[in-house]
């Protein structure tokens, strides 16, 4: 009887399709490091959402003179595929909720779809086609003019209150990843170069950039520590120009990365401004974040 229980089984793993051995992301692609949105190894037909949740709000002018508080709590809902292996698409749409209060306490608030983001990742190089050490990628898009502009009352926002720029910005930017075993390392630089929007303001061209290592001593939690910073011109209005929030400001980004189920990632940290050079004497709070990204 053993005997054949024992052909049954052999004659049953034959038959099974050998593509269940790909049904995971982690097979696909044969790197077990867990990912954050935007960093991840491409193989063809791979698709990926992912929400991802901040809180923050900073404050800026003089106290009791010109101050402005400003709080926001934002949502960002995404997806990407890969129709190639050497290419990644991307949509970001963000839920925002924002209010604004100034020296004379009045307040105004909205909330509603901010402007949203198309990008597109070619992968310019990696040294392997399987589980590569080494990935060079390039990224190219746009933000686009899809934000809120009243109150749910249908009065107009102060632009200090509107969810977006309402313009066409454009972005380039440059990532590179390497792996080494339980280690794994990013550096980036993205630059933004924003259209004139509405009531004729247009954003200062700005640069983002990022240097991140992450250590993963279990497939299913990992350790991230990052140093996220932005520098960014002088905005304008109508011809008219505005150094406040231009400068420089630089946040160390710890994050916990977990993986509760195979193809799902959880990722949770915070973001603490370390050095800052802003303008118009902003003073930005820590960053609270928290992202799901599922493999589908």
């Amino acid at each position: 009887m053993w005997k054949i229980r024992f052909a049954l089984a052999v004659l049953a793993s034959l038959l099974l399709p050998t593509r269940e051995a790909l049904a995971c992301a982690t097979c696909a692609c044969g790197d077990p490091t867990l990912t954050s949105m935007g960093t991840e190894q491409p193989f063809a037909g791979r698709l990926r959402l992912a929400t991802q949740v901040r809180a923050w709000s900073l404050a800026s002018g003089e106290p009791r003179v010109d101050n402005l508080d400003l709080r926001e709590l934002r949502m960002d809902l995404s997806v990407a595929y890969a129709p190639v292996p050497w290419l990644f698409l991307s949509v970001m749409a963000p839920l925002q909720a924002r209010t604004v209060q100034d020296v004379s306490l009045a307040r105004e608030g909205g909330w509603g779809l901010g402007d949203m983001e198309l990008g597109a990742r070619f992968f310019l190089f990696r040294d392997r086609e399987f589980s590569a050490n080494h990935l060079v990628s390039v990224l190219a898009g746009s933000r686009l003019p899809t934000s809120v502009t009243q109150t749910a009352r249908g009065l107009p926002l102060s632009l200090d209150a509107q969810l977006g720029t309402g313009s066409w910005d454009p972005f380039l930017g440059l990532s590179y990843t390497a792996y080494a075993g339980d280690w794994s390392f990013i550096a980036s630089a993205t630059g933004y170069l924003p259209t004139r929007g509405r009531e004729g303001f247009r954003a200062g061209a700005s640069v983002l950039s990022t240097l991140a290592a992450q250590f993963q001593p279990s497939p299913s939690w990992a350790l991230r520590l990052a140093v996220d910073g932005r520098v960014e011109g002088e905005s304008n209005q109508a011809g008219v120009r505005d150094e406040v929030g231009s400068g420089a400001i630089a946040y160390v980004s710890p994050d916990v990365l977990f993986s509760p189920v195979t193809d799902v990632v959880l990722q949770l940290g915070v973001r603490v401004p370390v050095f800052n050079q802003l303008r118009g004497n902003v003073r930005p709070t820590p960053i609270l974040q928290a992202a799901l990204v599922h493999d589908l």
